[in-house]
C-alpha cells in the first residue's frame, strides 16, 4: 500500500509542478504579447518626419512611417516599460518595420525559465517566446 501511495504523491506533485509551469509560459505570452501591441501602437504613432515634412500628407492617406521609426519607438518604449524578471533577453527581432508606410509590425522575442521547474532539470532550462503585433496608423486625411 505504501508504495501506491508513494507513486500517487510523486505523480499528483509533478502534475501541479507542469501545470504551474504551463500557467507561467501563458502568463509570460501574455505579457509579451500585450508588450507588443502597445508597442506596435506606439510606433505607428511615430511619423516619418523627414518624409512627412517632404512629401506631406496626400488625402486619403495617412502619416508615413518607415522601418527605422518604427523599431527605434518600439525599441524606446520597451526600455521605459518595467518588464517581470522571468522574461530573458526581451528584445526587438526581425521582423520589425512598416512595409507599407502605414502598418507598424513590432516582433518581440524572450526567453522563459520557468520558477517551479525543479533543479535537477538544470538552470540552463529555458523556453523561448516570439509575438508579432500589427498596429496601422489612424490619422487619415479626407
Amino acid at each position: 500500500m505504501t508504495p501506491l501511495i508513494i507513486i500517487d504523491a510523486v505523480v499528483a506533485i509533478a502534475l501541479v509542478l507542469v501545470g504551474a509551469a504551463a500557467t507561467e509560459l501563458h502568463l509570460a505570452r501574455t505579457h509579451l504579447r500585450s508588450v507588443a501591441d502597445s508597442a506596435a501602437l506606439d510606433a505607428a504613432d511615430a511619423l516619418d518626419e523627414a518624409a512627412y515634412y517632404r512629401d506631406g500628407v496626400l488625402p486619403g492617406q495617412g502619416v508615413p512611417l518607415d522601418d527605422d521609426g518604427v523599431r527605434r519607438s518600439a525599441t524606446a518604449l520597451l526600455a521605459r516599460t518595467p518588464q517581470p524578471a522571468d522574461l530573458i533577453g526581451l528584445g526587438v527581432v526581425a521582423p520589425t518595420g512598416s512595409s507599407d508606410g502605414m502598418t507598424a509590425e513590432v516582433t518581440l522575442a524572450a526567453a522563459v525559465r520557468p520558477a517551479l521547474l525543479p533543479a535537477w532539470i538544470g538552470d540552463g532550462v529555458t523556453i523561448p517566446l516570439e509575438v508579432t503585433s500589427r498596429a496601422r496608423e489612424g490619422l487619415v486625411l479626407p
